[in-house]
């Protein structure tokens, strides 16, 4: 539900970045300042950190930039429980009519913001998602994203173009949508897709992080990659039937062929190399195959324990006295 004179909601999760609040926040107030007009900024906008159980001063530097900015609010989770999670906090407690998300790396330029809500307005959208027009990453990361959405594309059938950026703007039908949903296991960019609703892609600049670091190394965008595509397909089940059809047929023909050898008289002495490198790829593939049922048995396991998503340890939302 949005507030009455809350039009633009920011939702920020924090892992471990909270030192890069207060450029955001700066940039943020100038470029709101000069868009909302002459009204108070925070009669009309919210920026909600939500600090997902960081382990270092990311809350207490949130905080302070709290007291700097009148328009800030934080949410403290219990714990670590994950950027999906802390994202969808954030969406849950936007009041705004208008909810955009962001990274707080500022690789996406808040400038880039008026320009989504626009498009947003006048085309009477319900999801406005920033494009890059050059990716300014290094080459490896460029490759398997390439690579990454190809794969989405055929394995789920979502036609998800590429270079999309974290920063969007939702309509508040939108966002109520999102936050009906019901599953714990959460992939926002998926659920844009799948929720469906009037959508379009603006181009916008991609900036090099603010720190110069990323809180993803590559095992952990491999595991959002493969947990992205688990939530939303069963095309790697029906492969695995596959497999293991072709599997099956493959020995069949060799025991057919083994046996017409016999029958025709021929001398057939079996290699050791071949029917071990045989009987080696078939319990490869077994393996492979049990291990990605189990995969989406933790899945549903996950979901039928339905706990909460996250957890609140505090609010910080009650007007701050900003700082001298």
């Amino acid at each position: 539900m949005s507030t009455p004179g809350i039009q633009y909601s920011i939702v920020v999760p924090i892992y471990g970045d909270g030192d890069l609040a207060h450029a955001l926040c700066a940039e943020i107030h100038r470029v709101m300042s000069g868009y909302v007009g002459a009204a108070p900024l925070r009669e009309q906008l919210e920026l909600i950190f939500v600090n997902d159980g960081s382990r270092d001063a990311s809350l207490e530097a949130l905080l302070k930039a709290r007291q700097r900015f009148d328009f800030v609010r934080v949410i403290d989770l219990s714990r670590n429980f994950g950027q999906h999670s802390a994202i969808a906090c954030g969406m849950r407690d936007a009041r705004g009519g208008i909810v955009l998300r962001m990274n707080v790396d500022m690789q996406d330029p808040p400038s880039a913001i008026p320009t989504l809500v626009q498009a947003l307005k006048e085309g009477a959208y319900d999801l406005v998602v920033g494009q890059y027009s050059l990716r300014k990453s290094p080459l490896m990361n460029r490759l398997s994203a390439y690579l990454y959405y190809v794969l989405f594309r055929l394995l789920t059938g979502f036609d998800t173009p590429q270079n999309t950026s974290p920063l969007r703007a939702m309509s508040r039908r939108f966002v109520d949508a999102y936050n009906a949903l019901t599953e714990k296991s959460r992939f926002p960019q998926g659920l844009d897709q799948w929720l469906g609703f009037r959508h379009q892609y603006v181009e916008i600049e991609h900036h090099s992080r603010a720190d110069g670091r990323s809180a993803y190394g590559f095992w952990s965008r491999l595991r959002l990659g493969i947990n992205g595509i688990l939530y939303f397909s069963d095309r790697p089940l029906q492969l695995v039937a596959v497999a293991g059809f072709f599997v099956a047929s493959l020995g069949l023909l060799l025991a057919a062929y083994i046996v017409a050898e016999r029958l025709l008289g021929a001398d057939y002495l079996p290699g050791f190399a071949s029917l071990a490198s045989i009987a080696l790829i078939a319990f490869g593939i077994q393996l492979g195959c049990t291990g990605l049922v189990g995969l989406y048995v933790a899945k549903i396991f996950r979901e039928v324990q339905n706990r909460p998503l996250y957890l609140v340890r505090e609010k910080f939302d009650q007007p701050a006295t900003p700082a001298q």
